[in-house]
């Protein structure tokens, strides 16, 4: 007759889990998540009424849909920074990051990226053409690059935007260069604003003044 050999609870788990251990390791760098934050718009005086509704849409071109932290290197090499990562692809992270400066002006009683307009929106599209860092020798601190270019049209026409922005990282670290990536997208949004302010804001002004007139 067999005997059955009986382990207690404690000794088993022991057991099953030291066996576990060699699968739970890795050689790989731990992956880090960075957050991009939204930038704060002021774009002239907020009226107290008549807000527009805005549709917006972003778009990226080839290479930049991913969710890796980008670099190019000589050569035209694109390549990204190991174990580390936006929390989104590039279009639903610049998505969320322009919406989110929109609303923070104050100028929109609402700010979707729905796929379909709506009645009397206004509609902002754009194209994510460079969001990557840029490194010149392998060791020197690389330049990040951000550009969106698209257009307005908020009834008055289609208005054209373009603008980029490029901020150097004070080091070669990952930190100092994600903090470059705010510092660009910041700069890049904040020229945004200003392209929105002196176009279609500035014609429905004048229009809404030619309508309290007559």
């Amino acid at each position: 007759m067999k005997k059955r050999l009986c382990l207690p609870l404690w000794m088993f788990l022991a057991v099953t889990l030291s066996g576990c251990g060699g699968m739970l390791t890795s050689d790989e760098p731990p992956e880090h998540v960075y957050w991009l934050e939204a930038a704060t718009l002021r774009l002239g005086e907020v009226p107290t009424e008549g807000l527009p509704k805005l549709l917006l849409v972003v778009e990226t071109i080839p290479g930049l849909d991913t969710d890796r932290i980008l670099v190019k290197g000589p050569g035209a090499r694109m390549n990204y920074y190991a174990g580390a990562r936006w929390p989104d692809h590039l279009p639903e992270v610049v998505t969320a990051t322009v919406r989110l400066s929109l609303e923070s002006s104050g100028r929109f009683s609402r700010v979707s990226s729905r796929s379909q307009i709506k009645g009397d929106e206004w509609l902002l599209e754009l194209e994510l053409r460079e969001f990557f860092a840029v490194a010149i020798t392998a060791d020197s601190p690389p330049q990040v690059h951000v550009q969106l270019v698209g257009h307005l049209n908020c009834g008055f026409g289609d208005t054209a935007i373009s603008a980029k922005a490029a901020e150097p990282a004070e080091e070669n670290k990952l930190s100092k260069i994600v903090a470059a990536f705010q510092s660009a997208t910041n700069n890049t949004l904040i020229s945004m604003g200003e392209q929105l302010e002196t176009s279609c804001f500035l014609e429905k002004a004048q229009s809404d003044s030619h309508v309290r007139r007559d």
